[in-house]
Formats: C-alpha cells, sequence, structure tokens
C-alpha cells in the first residue's frame, strides 16, 4: 500500500514550518490507515479473511512516472526537486565502490491541486486544503537544494480566486473548491464511507476527520 501525501515516519502533530528545510513542512498523519490495515492484518492471520486490495501507483495506469514527469510545476513558492534519488544494487555493503548500474527511480504522479492522484487518499489529500508531497529540499547551512532526509512539504492554497490570480498559483483557490463549509464536509463524508468500505478507515477515525471537518 501507499499512503499518498505521506512523508518519511508522518504521524500525527508534526511540526508545520520550514525547519532546516526551503518548504513548510509536511504534517499530513497516515496513522488512520495504517490503523485500519493493522486490523486488517489481524484479521486475515486469525480468521484467514484477505486483506484490503493493494492500493498502490503502476506504471501501467501512468501513475507512477519519472520525477520529471510528475507534473509539480508552477506552484508558487514550491522549489521542486531536480530528481529523484538514483537507486543502485549493491553487490558488497562494505565497498564504497560506486555500483555501475542503477535502477530508474519513479514516483508518485501528482494531480493539478499537487497531491499524488493514486495510493490511499485519506480525506486530507482527498478533500485537500494544499498540497502534501512526501520530499522536501534542505535549506543553507544545511546543504542546500538536496533532498531531505525524511521531511515532506505541505503548501496551503489561496483563500480566494483573486489571491491565487495575484500570485500566479495555478491550484483552485479554497473558495472556488469548496463554495460552503457545508460543501466540504459532504465531500469528505463521500471520502470517509468509500474508505470505509473499502477496509481503509476505521469508524472512529472516519468520525474524526468529520468533526476535524465541521470544526474547520
Amino acid at each position: 500500500y501507499l499512503i499518498a501525501g505521506t512523508q518519511h515516519g508522518g504521524k500525527a502533530g508534526m511540526p508545520r514550518d520550514a525547519g532546516p528545510c526551503v518548504n513548510p513542512r509536511n504534517w499530513h498523519d497516515p496513522m488512520p490507515a495504517v490503523r485500519a490495515l493493522l486490523v486488517a492484518l489481524d484479521e486475515w492471520v486469525v480468521t484467514g479473511r484477505e486483506p484490503p486490495p493493494s492500493v498502490v501507483p503502476s506504471i501501467r495506469s501512468r501513475t507512477l512516472v519519472p520525477a520529471r514527469e510528475a507534473g509539480l510545476s508552477g506552484i508558487p513558492g514550491l522549489t521542486p526537486p531536480k530528481d529523484a534519488n538514483d537507486v543502485a544494487p549493491l553487490s558488497d555493503w562494505a565497498d564504497p565502490t560506486p555500483p555501475a548500474a542503477h535502477w530508474a527511480p519513479l514516483v508518485p504522479r501528482v494531480g493539478d491541486d499537487g497531491n499524488e492522484v493514486d495510493g490511499i487518499r485519506l480525506p486530507d489529500i482527498a478533500v485537500p486544503l494544499g498540497t502534501f508531497t512526501g520530499w522536501n529540499l534542505y535549506a543553507e547551512p544545511w546543504p542546500s537544494g538536496t533532498l531531505a532526509d525524511r521531511d515532506g512539504t505541505f503548501l496551503a492554497f489561496a483563500a480566494t480566486r483573486a489571491e491565487r490570480e495575484a500570485a500566479g498559483d495555478p491550484r483552485l483557490s479554497l473558495e472556488e473548491l469548496y463554495p460552503t463549509k457545508e460543501a466540504r464536509v459532504e465531500q469528505v463524508f463521500k471520502v470517509v464511507v468509500a474508505l470505509c468500505r473499502a477496509r481503509l478507515l476505521l469508524a472512529e477515525d472516519a468520525e474524526d476527520y468529520l468533526r476535524a471537518a465541521s470544526a474547520a
């Protein structure tokens, strides 16, 4: 499974400032999906009930692509990476000699809002308030411009159409995406129902998402 829009080591309560990075950090919480999958794993071991089908980007569906084709471009304030990390088979972990062969690293494709289009899309990704990525870049005095060890990025949408047009932001604004708070709550409701039916979200976490959307 790929939990879309998640950074390495993501959890609840992640910091939202830039920290050592160029972009503000990713605060998306993947743990609701993890909890549902742990329940599914337990059921598989104890009762033999099959787990939910795998949910991952793929080359066949064109949702797994080279970094240059990922779709991130033109978002104000976003410094994108030049490429993905190389992936190479190591014949000897104790020998630092660079390997002769490399695999081509692929990354999840993103949609017009900058969020990954495949994987388990929890409500914060499926009904977003901004763009979440699993990567970020270090700023000075760190190795500037290199991929951060584990931090991701979050860039909020503009509040209104006028604000986004003034900034040259191609992503729709909150005003355009959700004309009313009730409109967003309804979208969140549809997403959590679908995730619960797919056994990718527990009922108590679904209720938390609905309460958060209603209070936003």
